[in-house]
């Protein structure tokens, strides 16, 4: 990094550290230290971290001017106080390369980390040797001038989220070892970019334009892409004698902050390193055309930002950047399996209706009073295909709707508790609601004994076709609540009956809107959605009936064999009553475990026995299994609230 950074991100809240054990170096490895001395001149450490390089080397206090105010190095000598003397290993390759200090505040931009990340572990370790030993000069930097809001350090988890990526330099596949060396130096360790490459107004460099040149502090940093150094005459003599002496016959001569770059890093290079960065540079390949972290993901340009956005916004303050979420009190939304599931149910009722603390997990709030469905969407998709998850990205507004209509029917014990009242059911006062004649001829129906949801379903869109995934969910919802409400059951059992039918048919009418397959299981299924569960059935039956492999996988190893333990070997078909009394019995053994998972170890060891069954077709084992399924299902998702089942019968 030069004497003069332009620009810096900031925004939003939050911030975490993970540190380890030191790294164990002997002091006096000779070789190391000068091979780190050697790294830390070609990376212009020493200049930027020194306001006085002769008296107080390294001992920071280099005011380094933005738009937004002066940044004052820090001091990085091993004095204990005031540098880094009591840092460990782990600590140091935290804040070179991710940007974050041993108490845990995140790094200005200002601090190259973003390029440094890229630097090898041999080379960190190197760095460390020859950092650790630089003598201890007691110095306290002034404090930073920058501007509210640019003064709180947490509020750079945006600018993370949506600049930074954390990621070792990879040579590139056919070309030469000096190439690559060229590369590595002028990307991680020289962070050419870092001047000549202009910024956002977020502080980011600009990835589309790499080495095209930027403004430093009143000086022009000048484009150093393949296609202008050739443009303007530049050859790999002239240019690597420019690197070495700061002048060049019939070019230029350096001044500027160049001046220091040469003066303290450039010309310090070995011969070798000198033409690999003149290689490299001389046949760099031309800039990408959107910024990486972009170029990594299947969403378009537009739904990238907008859901990127609607994150920084709504999510990173606790999840922080990357999905990392917080150690024992806020779960990771990066290789979540409920996250990355090939159905989105959960993550979008997670979000529509908030969850439960849990644990040593807290509560998570509901954004559905402020998310529209269109952003609930954007949200969801970018969450399933972000940070290494590789979920489709296949939520969209009309399948949000449909989930939504489910909180319609408020859980037993919040504001609708004191009685089951079915004209609060299907949506709010004033809204467009279901069309009456529709819903009665489907209570009609319902009472009559019919419970098929897709046949409900196809029946109302028959009658109207322009109606919203919403509005159906609610027709249903309020064709079923009469029914119910007609049984002698305490009211929570009518709540948790009709929660249930409505979960049924949100999911009929959100795997009609998904493109491309879903089924993760090709039998009868328990999905968690939010804090209930509701059931699949396969969309198709296969040539066989295929149970789920016994490897921990599908369900838990330990739930697994609790389940196939319970069940025994019964002789199929078994009573409803007795897979009914199986899944609560288990899901009380493991208060612990998640509802679906209890469902599905159950359905799964079930499976196992009906596929052995002698002379019985995959029609009549699939029917076995989905009847038994869909039991133990409802009884899972008929338990009674924690407070109510210790009360008597009818009582709230």
């Amino acid at each position: 990094m030069r004497r003069v950074i332009n620009v810096f991100g900031a925004l939003v809240a939050g911030g975490m550290l993970a540190c380890g054990p030191a790294f164990a170096q002997t002091a006096d490895d000779a070789a190391l230290i000068a091979r780190g001395e050697y790294l830390a001149k070609a990376g212009d450490c020493m200049p930027c971290h020194s306001a006085d390089p002769k008296a107080k080397p390294f001992a920071g206090g280099l005011g380094l001017n933005t738009p937004f105010g002066v940044i004052f190095s820090p001091n990085i000598t091993s004095d204990r106080s005031t540098g880094i003397g009591d840092w460990t290993y782990d600590q140091f390759v935290n804040a070179v390369r991710n940007g974050i200090r041993a108490d845990g505040a995140y790094l200005y931009p200002a601090m190259p980390f973003d390029a440094y990340t890229g630097i090898s572990d041999d080379d960190m370790k190197a760095l460390w040797a020859y950092v650790r030993q630089i003598p201890p000069i007691p110095n306290t930097p002034p404090e930073n001038g920058l501007a509210f809001p640019f003064n709180i350090r947490l509020g750079m988890l945006a600018w993370r989220e949506l600049f930074f990526t954390e990621k070792r330099f990879a040579p590139t596949a056919g070309k030469s070892e000096a190439w690559n060396r060229g590369a590595y130096l002028a990307i991680a360790l020289g962070h050419c970019s870092d001047c000549h490459t202009p910024r956002n107004l977020m502080g980011a460099t600009k990835a589309k334009h790499l080495f095209q040149g930027a403004e430093i502090d009143g000086f022009w940093a000048p484009d150093i892409d393949t296609a202008s150094l050739k443009k303007n005459g530049w050859t790999d003599d002239s240019l690597s004698a420019f690197f070495k002496s700061g002048s060049a016959t019939g070019k230029t001569s350096v001044f500027g902050p160049m001046a220091e770059v040469v003066h303290d890093s450039l010309t310090f290079l070995t011969d070798a390193d000198r033409t690999a960065l003149v290689t490299y540079l001389m046949d760099a390949p031309p800039p990408p055309d959107r910024p990486a972290p972009q170029a990594a993901s299947p969403l378009s340009p537009q739904a990238y930002a907008r859901g990127s956005t609607l994150y920084v916004d709504n999510c990173i303050a606790c999840h922080l950047d990357k999905g990392t979420g917080r150690a024992d009190t806020i779960p990771p939304l990066a290789g979540n399996p409920a996250v990355v599931a090939a159905e989105p149910y959960n993550v979008i009722m997670a979000v529509l209706g908030g969850l439960p603390a849990g644990g040593t997990y807290g509560a998570m709030p509901s954004f559905a009073g402020r998310l529209d469905d269109g952003q609930i969407a954007d949200l969801a998709n970018y969450v399933r295909t972000s940070w290494g998850n590789a979920a489709p990205a296949n939520v969209t507004p009309g399948m949000v709707a449909a989930w939504r209509a489910t909180a319609h029917v408020p859980d037993y014990g919040t504001q609708a508790a004191s009685a089951f009242s079915c004209p609060d059911v299907g949506g709010a006062p004033g809204a467009d609601g279901p069309d009456p004649k529709a819903v009665a001829a489907l209570s009609s129906m319902m009472a009559g004994g019919q419970r098929s949801i897709p046949m409900m379903v196809d029946t109302y869109k028959a009658t109207n076709s322009d109606a919203g995934n919403g509005t159906i969910v609610d027709a249903l919802t309020a064709a079923y609540c009469p029914v119910v409400a007609k049984s002698k059951a305490p009211d929570w059992q009518k709540y948790s009956e009709l929660r249930r039918f409505t979960l049924q048919a949100a999911m009929e009418v959100s795997r009609r809107t998904v493109s491309g397959p879903v089924d993760s299981q090709p039998i009868i299924w328990a999905l968690p959605v939010g804090t209930s569960l509701v059931v699949k059935e396969p969309a198709s039956l296969a040539a066989k009936l295929a149970c789920p492999a016994d490897d921990g996988k599908a369900v838990p190893a330990a739930l697994s064999a609790a389940a196939a333990k319970a069940l025994g070997k019964p002789k199929p078909p078994v009573s409803g009553s007795t897979a009914s009394s199986l899944a609560t019995t288990l899901a009380a053994q493991n208060p612990k475990a998640k509802l679906a998972d209890v469902a599905n170890a159950i359905i799964v060891s079930y499976c196992r026995v009906v596929a052995a069954l002698p002379a019985t077709s995959v029609a009549e084992q699939n029917a076995l299994l989905n009847g038994f399924g869909q039991q133990v299902v409802q009884a899972l998702q008929l338990l009674p609230p924690p407070k109510v089942a210790a009360a008597a019968p009818g009582k709230k």
